[in-house]
């Protein structure tokens, strides 16, 4: 509790940020945000993984990412909607060149990085630890510009956002506090002895009443046992994602991704819940 004043200053800072990407500044300025946090996710994952022992591609793993983002991004900014439309060529839409070009020419670009490498130890380890950091940051947190596209109407885009960040990061204050204040019984002492079943269930329940008094955000009807159910799972995939990355912190023995946030941590430390969150609420938003 002692970090709790850190913890406040740099999430204000951090919320007034979100505020204006989503609310008042162009929407390049939005995808420049996303594509940052990205970036420096994958800059701190790498670090994190060296600290580890592996030989990772950390300067190529990273300028990938924002190849990667830049390409969302753009479908966001040219071809906004939920269906993408042919952008080059007949049936060439930029999602395909994500999922047929990207990831097949990313593949053999770390190949070629490793094999012109003189130390050739660890290169399993090397190409699947850049490619998982791709995947797993990149890839998820990208869900971001889906999101902001949604449909036409920018406004509702924006709105989704903000609902997914104020239930998903609500969820996170709740687990951090409840946690503190009643935590008594340990939820995984060998990936982080410090959470509790306390605030595990307290995440769910807080995401769950926040995602009640901000259904209005979603643009669409929904009662107040669809919003709790909503917010509650939402709040559950958040808990797992910032369990997963405790699993990687614990397995690389570091306490923080870096020091970028006093109080907070790292980038990393601040979106881990978000990773899980964004793809999943998409997918709800476009099959529930």
């Amino acid at each position: 509790m002692s970090a709790l004043p850190r913890r406040l200053a740099s999430s204000a800072l951090l919320i007034g940020l979100v505020l204006a990407a989503l609310f008042w500044l162009p929407l390049w300025m939005y995808a420049a945000v996303v594509t940052a946090f990205i970036a420096v996710g994958l800059f701190e994952f790498f670090t994190m993984a060296r600290h580890r022992g592996i030989l990772v591609h950390r300067p190529l793993g990273v300028a990938l990412g924002v190849v990667f983002s830049a390409l969302v991004a753009w479908r966001s900014l040219v071809e906004p909607g939920l269906v993408p439309h042919p952008a080059i060529g007949q049936g060439a839409t930029v999602m395909s060149w994500m999922w047929d070009i990207f990831w097949p020419a990313t593949i053999v670009i770390i190949f070629i990085r490793q094999i012109t490498r003189e130390n050739t130890f660890e290169a399993v380890s090397g190409l699947a630890t850049t490619l998982f950091g791709l995947a797993y940051i990149a890839a998820l947190f990208s869900y971001f510009f889906y999101l902001r596209a949604f449909n036409d109407d920018p406004r509702l885009g924006a709105s989704l956002v903000l609902f997914l960040i104020f239930v998903t990061k609500l969820g996170d204050a709740g687990a951090y506090l409840i946690g503190n204040l009643m935590g008594r019984h340990v939820l995984l002492a060998r990936i982080s002895p410090k959470k509790t079943w306390e605030g595990f269930v307290g995440a769910i329940l807080v995401s769950g009443v926040a995602a009640v008094t901000a259904a209005p955000l979603l643009g669409r009807p929904m009662g107040p046992a669809a919003a709790l159910a909503l917010g509650g799972f939402l709040g559950l995939c958040g808990q797992l994602g910032d369990l997963a990355e405790s699993l990687l912190k614990r397995d690389c023995q570091v306490k923080d991704t870096s020091a970028l946030m006093p109080g907070l941590g790292g980038v990393l430390d601040v979106i881990d819940s978000l990773l899980f969150t964004a793809p999943l609420f998409y997918g709800i938003l476009i099959y529930g």
